[in-house]
């Protein structure tokens, strides 16, 4: 009796289509999972522009103007490979909410750049809520951190 030395033809086809096949199922979700991964850093940085205005509004008895808003927003614009612009409009009082507008690029996936992720910053009893909505359409969700997977 011969003894097989390696492998037969078949069996390296076998391996490689198994290949194949787990290449075409993982490349897509690695795609959305490292577009997701760049997103999820406007929502931390807008936590940190959050405490800014915050102390803001507490020290001064009102919202920053707008002009003052805009210097504490566009450091996320600064600091965010994702962001290619940062808006503020603040709120008429302490008791109505003022908005921040950041728009998206260089996200990795077309569908998701020149989009806006808004957050809207109610005061509470407890400090400041922040929401999140935004323009992109929900067949993209997956792509967007859980906080903003709602239409604006």
């Amino acid at each position: 009796m011969k003894k097989q030395q390696g492998f037969t033809l078949i069996e390296l086809m076998i391996v490689v289509a198994i290949i194949g096949i787990l290449a075409a199922v993982a490349l897509p979700a690695y795609q959305d999972y490292t577009v997701r991964a760049k997103l999820s850093e406007p929502v931390s940085l807008m936590s940190a522009a959050k405490l800014d205005l915050y102390e803001r509004m507490v020290s001064d008895g009102a919202w920053p103007s707008d002009a003052d808003g805009e210097a504490i927003v566009d450091k996320i614009q600064t600091m965010s490979n994702v962001v290619s612009a940062a808006d503020y409009t603040a709120g008429g009082d302490t008791a109505s909410a003022s908005t921040v507008e950041l728009t998206l690029a260089n996200t990795g996936d077309g569908q998701v750049d020149a989009k806006k992720l808004t957050f809207k910053l109610t005061p509470s009893n407890n400090g400041l809520d922040l929401s999140c909505s935004t323009d992109v359409t929900s067949d993209y969700y997956n792509k967007l951190p859980n906080a903003c997977r709602k239409a604006s």
